[in-house]
C-alpha cells in the first residue's frame, strides 16, 4: 500500500451474523455518498463491502469491519489532499473450511474469487490468500471521492450522524477503536514530550557551557593582560641586572643581592611564558569540520523548539562541503546562542530562515527571523555591552559570541531593522592562517 498522509477512523462494525452483511453494504453506500464518489463508485464500494463482510461470515465465522476516511498529498502538490475511503476487514478467526471438510481448497478457491472480484474496484489492495490456520486480513482502498479530505473533516459530525445510526451492537467496538486513537495520540505526545526534554536537556547544558565559556575566556584574558602588564618591567628588570652582573667583580659585597634580583626577573619572564601558555592551549582543539554537518546536527536537536514555537524552518545549504577550521564545542555554544536568540525573538507560525553558503570565497552561516528587529540604539552597542531586549531577544551575549568568531579568525554581521527582522551572519575565513606567538 502507498503511504497515506492521514487516516481518518469513522466506524467499526461487527459481522457476526448474516443480517449484519446488509448493514455493512448500506452503511459504506452511505459512506462513499457522503464523500462525493460517483454513483458507480459508490455501488461498487457497497458490494466490495457485501462480499467481504460475508466472506468474513462463511470463512472465519464473521469478524470486524472497520471504514476510514484517507488522504494523501501529491509530491509538489499544493491545495486540498485527495481523499479516499478504506475498508479493512479482519477475521474473528483462522480461516476453516467451513463447506466441506472433504473439500480442503474450499477455502481458498473462495478466497481467489474475492480476491479477483475486489482487485478490478480497488485502487490499492492488501490481501493475503486465506489458508486454513491463518487469521484473514483484508484492506481495500478506493481513491476519487468528490470531496476533499478538508471538508471531509468539516463534515465529519455529520458522517456519524449518518453512520452511527443503529449500531448498537457496534457501540463498544466503536468506542474501542477511539481509545486505541487515543492512545495512539498520547503515545505522539509522550514521544514529543521526551524530545522536548531532551532539547530543554541541551539547551540547560548550553547554558552550563556559556558560563563555563565566559569564566575560561575572562581567566584566559586576565591571565594575557598580566602578562602584558608584567613582560616589558621583568624583561628591562632582568637585562639591567645581567649588564650590572657582567661588570661587577666577584668579591663586589652587593653582588649577591643582584644576582637575587636578576633571579627574581627570570621568574618572572617564566610566569609570562606560562600565562601565554594558556591561550595557546585554546588552539589544541581546533579541527577541521564541515560547517554544514555542523549546523545540521545543530538544527536536529532544536528541532523540539521549533515546533513547540510552531517555526516553520527553511535550510538552504551548499551542494559542496564548506570546510572550516574550528574548535567544535566553543563554535557550536556560539551558534546554539544566535539560534536561540532567533528563535526567541520570532513570532510563533513564522519562519526561521538558516543559510549555509559561500560568499565572496568564505563560508557563511545566516541565520534570520522575521521579529520585531532591533532598534538603532541598540544595535549600536550590541558589541561594546551585554544588551538584551524583551521584544527582540537579540543581543544577550552577542559579545561572547563576536569574541568566539574572532578566535576562529571570522567575523559576525548583523543586519536589522525594526519591523523587519533580523539577520545575523557569521562569516569564516576562506583559508586559516596559522598565528605565530
Amino acid at each position: 500500500m502507498a503511504d497515506i498522509d492521514q487516516r481518518i477512523h469513522v466506524v467499526t462494525l461487527v459481522v457476526r451474523r448474516e443480517r449484519d452483511v446488509p448493514l455493512v453494504r448500506s452503511k459504506a453506500k452511505i459512506l462513499a455518498g457522503i464523500c462525493g464518489f460517483s454513483k458507480m463508485k459508490r455501488v461498487q464500494i457497497a458490494l466490495a463491502a457485501s462480499e467481504l463482510a460475508r466472506f468474513l461470515l462463511n470463512v472465519t465465522r464473521g469478524g470486524k469491519a472497520v471504514f476510514y476516511i484517507v488522504c494523501k498529498f501529491e509530491a509538489g502538490r499544493r491545495g486540498p489532499s485527495e481523499a479516499g475511503v478504506e475498508l479493512d476487514f479482519k477475521g474473528r478467526h483462522s480461516c476453516s473450511n467451513s463447506k466441506d471438510a472433504d473439500d480442503q481448497n474450499w477455502a481458498g478457491d473462495r478466497s481467489d474469487d474475492l480476491f479477483h472480484a475486489l482487485d478490478i474496484v480497488a485502487d490499492e489492495l492488501d490481501f493475503a490468500k486465506c489458508e486454513i490456520g491463518k487469521p484473514l486480513h483484508v484492506r481495500i482502498i478506493i481513491w476519487g471521492a468528490g470531496e476533499t479530505c478538508e471538508d471531509l473533516q468539516e463534515k465529519y459530525e455529520e458522517i456519524k450522524k449518518n453512520l452511527f445510526a443503529d449500531l448498537e451492537e457496534s457501540f463498544l467496538e466503536n468506542l474501542r477503536a477511539k481509545h486505541e486513537e487515543v492512545l495512539a495520540l498520547l503515545r505522539t505526545l509522550s514521544r514529543k514530550n521526551m524530545e522536548l526534554d531532551k532539547a530543554n536537556s541541551e539547551l540547560l547544558e548550553l547554558s552550563r557551557d556559556m558560563e563555563s565559556l565566559v569564566h575560561e575566556r575572562t581567566v584566559v584574558e586576565l591571565a594575557l593582560r598580566i602578562a602584558d602588564r608584567i613582560r616589558n618591567p621583568a624583561t628591562v628588570i632582568g637585562g639591567l641586572s645581567r649588564i650590572v652582573l657582567k661588570k661587577l667583580p666577584e668579591d663586589f659585597p652587593e653582588r649577591p643581592k643582584i644576582e637575587a634580583i636578576f633571579r627574581e626577573a627570570r621568574k618572572l619572564e617564566e610566569i609570562v611564558k606560562d600565562f601565554e601558555g594558556l591561550a595557546r592551549e585554546q588552539e589544541h582543539f581546533f579541527t577541521e569540520l564541515d560547517l554544514r554537518e555542523l549546523v545540521q546536527e545543530i538544527l536536529e536537536a532544536w528541532q523540539p523548539h521549533l515546533e513547540q514555537k510552531g517555526l516553520k524552518l527553511v535550510l538552504r545549504l551548499s551542494e559542496t562541503p564548506l570546510k572550516i577550521y574550528a574548535d567544535k564545542k566553543v563554535l557550536k555554544v556560539a551558534i546554539l546562542h544566535v539560534l536561540k536568540n532567533a528563535v526567541d525573538a520570532s513570532p510563533k507560525e513564522t519562519s526561521l530562515e538558516v543559510q549555509v553558503s559561500r560568499v565572496n570565497g568564505r563560508p557563511v552561516l545566516s541565520i534570520r527571523d522575521h521579529g520585531p528587529g532591533i532598534p538603532p540604539d541598540v544595535k549600536e552597542r550590541l558589541f561594546k555591552e551585554l544588551v538584551t531586549t524583551k521584544s527582540s531577544g537579540t543581543g544577550l551575549g552577542l559579545i561572547m559570541v563576536h569574541h568566539i568568531l574572532r578566535e576562529h579568525q571570522g567575523d559576525i554581521e548583523i543586519k536589522s531593522a525594526p519591523g523587519l527582522g533580523t539577520t545575523v551572519n557569521l562569516i569564516f575565513p576562506e583559508r586559516w592562517k596559522e598565528k605565530t606567538h
